[in-house]
């Protein structure tokens, strides 16, 4: 399963390449400001407790909370899974958003395609045969959110987006 994929792509290029943070050192913010983010109580669905730490590496700083879902019951395999990240800044992900918009492939298997979500870059995969799919979107050059879903309809990535705010998110600033 390929969870979260690109935050990990994200932090193995700050780490092979050494990039960091922008000209000016921006802080993340504190996991707990990101935690109210998540959604609480989803109909349909059963929450796990949310996760959240600040960790850092090379000099630079990422703060990221996640939280899983499960449709039906605890146990249910159907999971929906939403990660928020504060890059603080961090040039890859400014960089990041430039090619996004172009980006756009379907076949039998599924799609991959770049697209606008109010306002903000994003790619959304779906998988067609495993119902899997993610939808990444980048915030204010500093937030990535990642919305991961199992076996579920591809249209429940976008349904979960509009349960974040992500103007609010969009507008906080580091502590």
């Amino acid at each position: 399963m390929r969870r979260f994929a690109v935050a990990g792509a994200v932090v193995a290029a700050l780490l092979v390449t050494g990039i960091t943070r922008a000209d000016e050192p921006v802080e993340p913010v504190e996991f707990s400001k990101l935690l109210p983010f998540l959604p609480e109580n989803v109909e349909g669905f059963v929450a796990e407790k949310p996760q959240g730490s600040t960790s850092s590496a090379m000099g630079f700083q990422l703060t990221e909370v996640s939280r899983v879902y499960h449709k039906g019951s605890v146990d249910g395999d159907d999971t929906v899974t939403v990660k928020l990240t504060d890059g603080a800044g961090n040039q890859f992900f400014t960089a990041a958003h430039s090619a996004v918009a172009e980006l756009d492939t379907e076949n039998a298997e599924g799609y991959e395609k770049g697209l606008k979500l109010d306002g903000f870059p994003a790619i959304e995969r779906y998988t067609k045969a495993s119902h899997d799919g993610s939808l990444t979107v980048f915030i204010a050059s500093r937030y990535l959110v990642e919305i991961d879903i199992d076996g579920l309809d591809s249209k429940e990535l976008q349904t979960w987006w509009r349960r974040l705010d992500a103007k609010k998110l969009a507008t906080l600033k580091d502590s």
